[in-house]
């Protein structure tokens, strides 16, 4: 299990709209199933329940199975292998954690993706609007941040500021998580990518 807290504590502290409230002062259930009743509910691929029609601000999912998520990387690279495009790059599979209710973000403040890149795997140099922070789930590489390389193993951690030019080098494969802010910049307008060699 990952755990990190991915948090928009910046974007609220400089638009001073933090605040609190009070919630209940006891447990109103103290049940621990494997399963919550959210996932049981909200976690069927390509499902929605027509109990729960209206759509809600955050995913009403609080945990994305591994088994799915490595199933989906896994069946991308399979595709490739089979010629059909399926993934973002050469050797690189990713998929993007979405609200069931909307299609969208999980958060709308937040993106969160899950990246995997084959042993010697290598993605284009790129640019863009918002930070990102991804964290090595399995594996050994590099990323090339703005020309310096920093080398990263599993557990480690490594912040893309905004319009860095990034890149990501496979040594073994190599899963990533990535959460960023993105579907600020994106609500604003002001979301840019520049791929080197490819952006005009």
């Amino acid at each position: 299990m990952a755990w990190i807290d991915g948090l928009d504590i910046p974007l609220v502290h400089g638009m001073d709209a933090g605040f609190f409230e009070f919630g209940t002062e006891r447990v109103t259930d103290e049940a621990t199933p494997d399963i919550s009743r959210s996932e049981r509910l909200w976690a069927n691929p390509g499902l929605r329940p027509l109990s729960g029609l209206q759509n809600t601000v955050n995913s009403p999912i609080g945990a994305y199975r591994w088994e799915h998520t490595d199933r989906a990387l896994t069946e991308q690279l399979a595709l490739e292998d089979e010629g059909y495009p399926a993934t973002v790059g050469q050797g690189h599979a990713a998929v993007r954690f979405t609200n069931p209710t909307t299609g969208g973000d999980v958060m709308p403040t937040i993106r969160a993706e899950f990246h995997r890149l084959r042993a010697g795997a290598q993605t284009r140099t790129v640019r863009e609007v918002g930070s990102s922070v991804y964290q090595v789930f399995e594996g050994t590489g590099a990323f090339v941040l703005d020309g310096q390389t920093h080398m990263v193993t599993k557990g480690d951690m490594i912040v893309v500021p905004s319009w860095a030019a990034w890149s990501i080098e496979a040594e073994t494969d190599f899963d990533l998580f990535r959460f960023g802010d993105a579907p600020i910049y994106e609500r604003l307008a002001f979301n840019r990518t520049y791929i080197e060699g490819e952006t005009k």
